[in-house]
């Protein structure tokens, strides 16, 4: 018989500690830590979109070479983990300007899912091109990749994220306000984190009920409290080595939870969940809207889930949108010394063919919040390296111009992946090639070997030169 392996740092074999851990919610926790202890740790996927294109010249190094160039204004925020980022450019949307629909839609919805648009069933553009009835006409690529096995992405209790910071993307037609799309149709984002971050608790351990989260609600007690006495029994099965990070880990999402309980007591509108008046996000004041009020803290919100939810296995694959191609997010109310007397929303100014400048301001606001949780996973250790290690970003836009929704050179990056040899540190140039060639490439490094994916007309084959 084979022997069962031993978890470092203790004396406790593999087969005790699983059986130990069983399948209880606090078992959940801890059976990272296992993976952890052993060095091994799976890979995750997360694709974040910010809306309303971008202005090209602020956000590609213009002088330079592959290895040696200096990060332009919008991706001066990068700079922390610049070593960790890959510039892609030279991609192209694998849409068409002549098709009918919102071309912000189209944008999102082949950016994703690789092929055409169709109408909504029962639903007819007339040629219309700035009709709003358009979904996917297939699953989206992170969902593909959870169905296929040998990513390695599925299997876990929460199947995927999808959340945004947002309100107006999770209510409405997909149009383009939906970045997931299974078989069954749209998968749309939760705008609410308190509502997320319950939802994949509840959903990620065994004997928590939904009646179960509501008393703790009710009660104002954490959801970790139900699992508590189980955590303490099981501390004794974890190697000594892991202790530390098991203390931090629970903390970290003490804290998390708590300020999401009090977000939810602010936001008007929220889950009925009440709880530690802590880290108040701003109240809605004169003529802000709720969402221009709390875009910046439900962004970190919703990215601080899904780091912890990655930390946990829980999910291996997510999706964050900032918010959708027609926002109206007034960013003269968000950003301090935003020059726009208009107060215009940003889809409206992204249509202000000389407000370059602003473009620049809006993509490198996002930069600043995006880094923030990029640099967190930095300082995640994860098996043998760190969280963004194991963990490839994709951060895109659905255009490139946002006052002719170009297709050509679309503004993208890539962070971490160092398990699939990602080739980082580096500004890659390609002739032409579609976002579609890329998903082939990224496939491929994780173990699903693809030369085309999506609609074969915008596809040319994987791109070579991405990973290692």
């Amino acid at each position: 018989m084979k022997p069962t392996s031993t978890l470092p740092g203790s004396h406790i074999p593999r087969r005790t500690f699983l059986a130990g851990v069983g399948t209880t919610a606090a078992g959940t926790l801890l059976r990272p830590l296992f993976a952890s202890a052993a060095g091994a740790s799976p890979t995750r996927l997360l694709i974040v979109h910010r809306p309303c294109g971008t202005y090209p010249v602020d956000f590609f190094p213009q002088t330079g070479d592959t290895i040696n160039f200096t990060l332009p204004p919008i991706l001066q925020p990068f700079t922390p983990v610049k070593d960790a980022m890959t510039i892609l450019n030279g991609i192209y949307c694998p849409r068409d300007h002549g098709w009918a629909g919102d071309q912000h839609g189209a944008g999102l919805i082949t950016m994703m899912s690789g092929k055409r648009p169709i109408e909504i069933p029962g639903t007819s553009s007339g040629g219309d091109p700035n009709a709003k009835n358009q979904q996917a006409a297939g699953p989206s690529f992170d969902q593909m990749m959870i169905k296929t096995a040998a990513s390695g992405l599925g299997g876990t209790s929460v199947p995927s994220i999808q959340s945004t910071a947002y309100r107006p993307s999770s209510i409405g037609l997909p149009n383009f306000k939906v970045m997931s799309y299974d078989t069954a149709g749209a998968l749309f984002p939760e705008s609410r984190p308190d509502t997320l971050f319950g939802n994949i608790f509840a959903a990620s351990m065994p004997g928590l009920s939904q009646a179960d989260l509501d008393r703790l609600r009710l009660q104002n007690k954490s959801i970790l409290d139900f699992v508590s006495k189980d955590l303490t029994r099981l501390r004794g099965l974890v190697p000594k080595s892991q202790l530390p990070k098991l203390d931090a880990h629970l903390d970290g999402l003490t804290t998390l939870e708590t300020k999401l309980t009090a977000a939810s007591t602010a936001g008007g509108g929220g889950a009925t969940c009440k709880g530690p008046a802590q880290a108040t996000p701003p109240a809605q004041t004169g003529d802000l809207t709720i969402d221009e009020a709390q875009h910046q803290v439900i962004a970190q919100n919703q990215l601080a889930i899904i780091l912890a939810a990655f930390q946990c296995d829980l999910t291996r694959v997510a999706t964050f949108s900032f918010a959708h191609g027609n926002s109206a997010l007034r960013f003269a109310k968000i950003i301090p010394g935003f020059n726009d007397p208009g107060g215009t929303g940003h889809h409206d100014l992204s249509h202000v063919m000389t407000a370059t400048n602003l473009h620049s301001q809006i993509d490198q606001w996002y930069s600043q919040q995006l880094v923030q949780v990029l640099q967190a996973m930095k300082n995640t250790p994860d098996g043998d390296g760190t969280l963004l290690d194991h963990t490839l970003v994709v951060y895109f836009n659905e255009c490139c111009y946002g006052w002719s929704h170009s297709i050509e050179n679309m503004p993208l990056l890539l962070f971490g992946g160092k398990n699939l040899k990602l080739q980082t540190g580096r500004h890659l140039k390609f002739p032409m090639r579609y976002m579609n060639d890329v998903w082939a490439a990224i496939a491929t490094a994780m173990g699903v070997p693809m030369n085309t994916y999506g609609d074969t007309a915008f596809s040319t084959g994987a791109v070579s030169g991405v990973f290692g």
